[in-house]
């Protein structure tokens, strides 16, 4: 799932040219009028904090400027002494220092920050990359693009795994094209909701915490919340069984994702299946207070990396999900991923999953969450490690 960071994985950088091939993989996707800023750490220069900016915000006359102080503040906490700068543009170069947006931003970078001094940037086009040179036209350049494709790095990155989409939006979820498969699912989410619907309605509102859902503190439940309890272990079993699938490689049963979905709508079992992905459970449903303590590790400095062990399988499940119930119904679903893309510092996808789900329902409280620290770049709680702890590959980026 998280194609944007790296976390254990150690590369080679021989040259700049290496660093212009890595940063299409850092980011999980090849950009386009875009500028992409990548943190130089130490004395070592190691690899730290990537942003991706929207080439039209950077040269705004008003935005650019605001926009690159924000970025100069990350860059100085994150402790880089140098920011690498790649402008990508299909303009041809030729065109490129007459372009308003382009002229734009390269002013800006060179008169708020050094990062784009002479001969920076580089700049990735359609066909050929360089970098631009001392004048103020781009200078021409004869070098493929294709050659970064070629470059040693990329084969280290691919071998661990990593891959490219061709562009930014198709980090979301596709839908499916099996049409018996989104009906199986699409049956077994009506049943779901109406099931779910009985349980409340029988169990005072089925909430987590006795009268928590009339806003009474220290309530006592007006009816027996056994069978609610009974119903929301019985979802983790399934979401654990669908997991387990998914370690496996196996198909999911549409019929099972579908179940799942309508047991998303249920706030206990969804944080149930957000925890579980942060850290290993032991069984039956948490409780408030644990709940908490666990994605707080997730949130507070100096928590736990993401396990790729429980991360992929568990994305594997919740993108299952999302392509074949749905719409609406999915859009937990890629709540819950977009959080998880967010907490592996994946950024990009964080965003482009977090207004996926927005499209589809409006209101997804997870996927606002999302949002709102992408807008903030509040990086997770383990990206934020002290000056000389271990090394951190990025906060989020959009």
């Amino acid at each position: 799932m998280c194609h944007g960071p790296m976390d254990t994985t150690t590369i080679t950088i021989s040259g700049p040219e290496d660093i212009v091939a890595y940063l299409p993989y850092r980011l999980g996707f090849r950009p386009r009028d875009s500028v992409v800023l990548l943190a130089m750490c130490g004395e070592r220069n190691r690899l730290g904090l990537v942003t991706r900016a929207d080439l039209a915000d950077i040269g705004h006359p008003r935005v650019g400027p605001a926009l690159l102080r924000d970025v100069s503040r990350l860059m100085e906490e994150e402790g880089a002494h140098d920011v690498f700068v790649v402008l990508y543009s299909d303009l041809p170069r030729g065109r490129l220092a007459a372009d308003p947006l382009v002229r734009g931003a390269i002013e800006h970078l060179r008169t708020l920050t050094s990062w784009a001094d002479p001969p920076g940037p580089w700049v990735v086009g359609a066909g050929t990359y360089g970098c631009w040179g001392t004048g103020k036209e781009c200078a021409p350049a004869d070098r493929d693009v294709a050659e970064l494709d070629e470059r040693p790095v990329v084969a280290t990155l691919v071998l661990h795994g990593l891959a490219l989409v061709p562009a930014r939006e198709d980090l979301a979820v596709a839908r499916t094209t099996d049409a018996e498969r989104r009906r199986g699912a699409t049956r077994a989410v009506r049943e779901g909701r109406r099931r779910l619907s009985e349980l409340r309605a029988r169990s005072g509102g089925g909430a987590a915490l006795p009268g928590a859902a009339f806003g009474l503190p220290r309530a006592a439940p007006a009816v027996d919340q056994r069978e609610m309890v009974e119903w929301r272990e019985e979802e983790r079993r399934r979401w654990e069984r669908l997991v387990a699938l998914a370690v496996r490689g196996a198909v999911l049963p549409a019929s099972e994702l579908g179940l799942l979905a309508a047991a998303l709508e249920d706030n206990t079992v969804r944080d149930s299946v957000l925890c579980s992905v942060v850290h290993p459970l032991s069984g039956r449903v948490l409780d408030r207070a644990r709940t908490e303590e666990i994605l707080d590790l997730a949130m507070l400095p100096g928590g736990p990396p993401p396990d790729q062990d429980r991360v992929e399988p568990a994305a594997a499940v919740l993108r299952a999900l999302a392509a074949c119930v749905p719409r609406r119904s999915g859009a937990l679903a890629l709540g819950l991923l977009a959080w998880i893309a967010w907490w592996c510092a994946d950024g990009a996808r964080a965003d482009v999953l977090a207004q996926q789900a927005l499209r589809a329902r409006p209101g997804t409280r997870l996927a606002e969450l999302v949002d709102q620290a992408l807008a903030a770049r509040l990086p997770p709680g383990w990206v934020r490690t002290a000056p000389d702890g271990p090394a951190a590959p990025s906060a989020p980026i959009r």
